[in-house]
């Protein structure tokens, strides 16, 4: 079943939890918190105490945070706790893929759902060996750090890539695309393998059921 994850980075942040739950009432099971330190990209977005309000204030969903962050150990052991679905940039471990394979192993071990999201300028074969061991894979087509950019067209080839891999080696990989998703655009990315969308600017521009409703037809 294909579905969205709306993101509130370009939400006030004194409507966190109201926007959150209506999100909810209106059928909404996924919800995305993006995370950035500042470092990993040159904004800082939600943090902490944050999502810890959204946690104990929301309705129960599926909680989806995407860490745009340079100290990855640090943010796991913020967020694992949150029973949420912990997505961190291949990027941020520098070509380490010492940490990368101890995180996965310890996200295992201590039962936390683990993504891994890929920067546009990064090629996707370089995540298939972890595949097997992420619950999510995230394309991002844009590059992260902020809202309201434009759809990298390049993004579909690289669902598609990935889609095929998952496909041929029988995996559940859940695979998830940020940035720039739109009414026009959404339906292409679901055709060539998206399950899950994340939708920003758009989806906060035009707060309604029926928007939610038109995305998903």
């Amino acid at each position: 079943m294909k579905k969205i994850s709306p993101s509130i980075l370009d939400v006030n942040k004194d409507y966190f939890v109201n926007y959150v739950n209506q999100l909810i009432e209106w059928g909404v099971s996924n919800v995305h918190y993006d995370v950035m330190d500042g470092e990993f990209v040159p904004n800082v977005a939600l943090q902490y105490d944050d999502i810890k309000k959204i946690y104990k204030n929301c309705k129960k969903h599926e909680m989806d945070i995407h860490l745009m962050v340079k100290d990855t150990i640090y943010y796991y052991e913020l967020f694992k706790d949150f029973n949420a679905n912990l997505t961190f940039h291949f990027e941020a471990f520098n070509n380490n893929l010492g940490d990368l394979n101890s995180l996965i192993k310890r996200a295992k071990k201590e039962k936390v759902k683990l993504g891994l999201a890929v920067n546009p300028d990064t090629n996707v074969e370089e995540i298939f060996p972890y595949l097997k061991d992420l619950n999510l894979v995230l394309v991002m087509s844009v590059y992260p750090g902020k809202g309201g950019q434009t759809f990298l067209e390049e993004s579909y080839k690289r669902v598609k890539q990935l889609k095929e891999y998952i496909n041929d080696n029988d995996l559940k990989t859940i695979i998830q695309i940020d940035g720039g998703v739109k009414d026009f655009n959404i339906k292409k990315c679901f055709e060539f393998g998206v399950d899950l969308a994340v939708v920003g600017s758009y989806l906060v521009n035009n707060f309604s059921h029926d928007t939610i409703k038109k995305l998903l037809i």
